[in-house]
């Protein structure tokens, strides 16, 4: 199991940290034989000046502040296109989407959403993939071939909680 985390920079280099990810991603969509316009190069741009994840909605009112009226359908068909090319994620569970993290090849992630702090760690495990897709077939059930949402409570909000929990015991009398 690959736990996948996001590429983090401080802000000086954020903008080279950006223009690195944009210069990747062009040069997977050329190997793969597609074309990363300058409207879906910009749509992952927004995406990344946003942390690496947003909604389709707020990457429109980012198009929009740069250039006017921005149709939803304009933003929703970049990111299919992203997504097919295994360059962004959704997350249904959220109604976002996400920059994948992973080496662009065809991965099946396993993305794991914190119900506090809504935050999303993309891990790569092909035998847990695997699990269920053989516990599927078996159960007569078809397959999608996609991402698998876990929701839980991530480690860092799961530390808060716990330290919270503590801080309200008392202690026994006796």
């Amino acid at each position: 199991m690959v736990m996948v985390k996001p590429l983090k920079s401080s802000a000086k280099t954020k903008a080279s940290a950006i223009a690195s990810r944009l210069e990747a991603a062009d040069a997977h969509c050329r190997a793969r034989g597609s074309r990363l316009t300058n409207q879906r190069k910009e749509v992952l741009e927004l995406l990344l000046l946003r942390g690496g994840s947003a909604k389709a909605y707020d990457l429109q009112d980012d198009m929009r502040a740069r250039h006017g009226r921005v149709a939803p359908s304009t933003v929703y068909r970049a990111l299919e296109f992203l997504m097919a090319q295994h360059l962004v994620h959704r997350v249904d569970a959220l109604n976002t989407f996400i920059v994948c993290n992973a080496e662009h090849i065809a991965h099946h992630p396993l993305l794991l959403v914190c119900s506090n702090c809504e935050g999303v760690t993309e891990l790569q495990d092909d035998a847990i993939y695997k699990t269920v897709q053989r516990s599927l077939r078996q159960a007569g059930a078809g397959f999608v071939e996609s991402e698998i949402e876990v929701k839980g409570i991530c480690s860092k909000c799961g530390s808060q909680d716990r330290k919270a929990d503590q801080g309200t015991l008392s202690p026994a009398k006796g």
